[in-house]
């Protein structure tokens, strides 16, 4: 905002630049007496004042000097020279349904140039020049207003573009996290069918083999010999239901190697320009829905902070406590403008990660850390009876 404010003021200074040159060629010939220098000062005066006024109240005045110039100008001839100033600066505020002042004036000022040429009270070529120099410095000024128009509009466009992109982007990653998610829980519950059907259909016949095995050890136990060979057989029996049961327990643990994850999403955004992204990860194995929940709301913790915020350093931890799960992102950034300027993204962004974290029973805040720079993202999940006893 500040550069294109810069480039505008630099615009209307280059063309006050060129109509001031051409008011000063206009005004060559005249005698040069304390009347023209003074008409030289107040233009030059009054043509600064318009473009470093800020406010309503001193817009108006400025506006307001310029017309007394004007009006200065029609009795005292040696100001008609410096006219075209003035009428640049009119001409630059001027609205449809407030263009009677600027037209009265305007014609006004035509009277009096016409008077001045024939009381001979300027020269014909300074009269021409000036009549010229104020239709051209009119038509300049409104060209340039429209052109200001125009780079707003097309300003204002691009960002709705961009917040349109972000909420984009921003929906992708949600949505790819969910296809994640649903995957992941499809492939538990395929695990669990797997797990079920070994456990219901091999686990039962093994465990029914083995009984059969030692009833029959029971059977011929004044057989040694076949005794024997039939207790092989159980403690075959039994070691390959004891394997048949690790894997049914292996296949049906929905438990994911929470730090993997975590550093994984780390080291993808990692950069040698990027801010220093400091990992503690007190907590091995968590359910899916968990590490998916925590990998989510990390991933668009970081993305804001690359994108929203100049941060040198970001840390992160997640703990496992007797109860919940922990997540808690910090960075130094700028966390108040991130606050004003998040727009369209702090609804998918914040409010995705909200969302999921709400969905596992837990609690999730996000803002501006307390009593230090930057910005703090904290996310809770409660643990489940099964994860308690796992």
């Amino acid at each position: 905002m500040r550069a294109i404010a810069y480039n505008t003021r630099m615009n209307r200074l280059f063309d006050k630049s060129i109509v001031l040159a051409c008011c000063i060629a206009a005004a060559l010939g005249l005698a040069v007496d304390a009347r023209l220098v003074a008409a030289f000062c107040l233009g030059v005066i009054i043509t600064a004042l318009a473009e470093v006024a800020q406010g309503e109240r001193a817009r108006r005045a400025s506006e307001a000097g310029s017309y007394v110039y004007v009006i200065v100008a029609v009795f005292v001839p040696s100001f008609m020279p410096f006219a075209p100033l003035a009428f640049y600066d009119i001409a630059r505020r001027v609205r449809r349904e407030h263009a009677w002042p600027a037209l009265g004036i305007g014609i006004i000022f035509a009277f009096a140039l016409v008077a001045d040429l024939r009381a001979g009270a300027l020269t014909t070529r300074t009269l021409l020049l000036t009549t010229i120099l104020s239709a051209a410095a009119t038509l300049l000024s409104l060209r340039t207003a429209q052109l200001e128009r125009e780079q707003e509009r097309m300003r204002r466009i691009r960002d709705g573009l961009q917040e349109r992109t972000l909420a984009l982007e921003a929906r992708n990653r949600d949505l790819a996290d969910r296809q994640d998610y649903e995957v992941e829980l499809a492939t538990l519950a395929e695990r669990a069918r797997i797990a079920r059907e070994i456990h219901d259909n091999v686990g039962h016949q093994l465990t029914r083999a083995s009984l059969q095995t030692e009833a029959l050890r029971v059977v011929h136990a004044n057989e040694p010999g076949v005794a024997a060979d039939f207790a092989d057989v159980k403690r075959t029996v039994d070691e390959a239901l004891q394997l048949v049961r690790a894997s049914v327990h292996a296949l049906n643990d929905n438990a994911a190697d929470l730090s993997v994850q975590l550093e994984r999403i780390v080291e993808d955004v990692r950069s040698d320009g990027g801010p220093q992204i400091e990992l503690e990860v007190l907590a091995e194995h968590a359910p899916a829905n968990v590490v998916n929940c925590f990998a989510a709301v990390l991933r668009e913790a970081l993305s804001n902070t690359m994108r929203h915020a100049r941060a040198q350093n970001v840390t992160v931890r997640c703990m496992e406590h007797p109860s919940f799960y922990q997540l808690i992102v910090t960075d130094d950034g700028e966390g108040g403008i991130r606050a004003c300027s998040r727009g369209v993204a702090e609804g998918m962004g914040l409010g995705s990660m909200r969302e999921r974290v709400e969905a596992l029973g837990g609690t999730f805040t996000a803002g501006p850390r307390a009593g230090a720079a930057g910005w703090r993202v904290f996310a809770t999940v409660p643990k489940q009876q099964g994860d308690e006893a796992r």
